[in-house]
């Protein structure tokens, strides 16, 4: 744990979630609704179980088996993790055969702003 500052002074959870591009209004208002405002938000493209397909591009058959996603990274106290999640999958369920998105919770070791300030109460 880098400087063990943010055990001591509570912990922090780092959530990366992996939704549908058309998705991501309704994400970010359920966020807002429980007052997460701080993300960070980014473009992503992957694949998992999905089934790939066909397409042609300029005469060219192509496989397509990778997804446009947008990624969402968020940091909350342990506190906030299940509120966060059931926001998340509730707002970006889509009524599609494949995969709706992924979420991602993982244990944050420090959290430290560019001022210095560290530990829980940064996030």
């Amino acid at each position: 744990m880098l400087n063990g500052k943010l055990a001591a002074k509570g912990s922090g959870e780092g959530l990366t979630a992996l939704i549908e591009p058309q998705k991501f209004p309704e994400v970010r208002k359920a966020l807002f609704d429980i007052d997460v405002r701080g993300m960070t938000v980014s473009n992503a493209m992957g694949s998992s179980r999905e089934v790939g397909f066909k397409e042609t591009y300029r005469g060219v058959d192509v496989d397509m088996y990778l997804f446009k996603k947008v990624r969402l990274e968020i940091a909350v106290s342990d506190d906030r993790v299940e509120p966060v999640v059931e926001a998340i999958c509730r707002s970006a369920r889509m009524e599609l055969a494949r995969t709706h998105g992924m979420i991602f919770v993982y244990e944050l070791c420090d959290a430290v702003k560019v001022t210095g300030e560290r530990g829980v109460s940064v996030i």
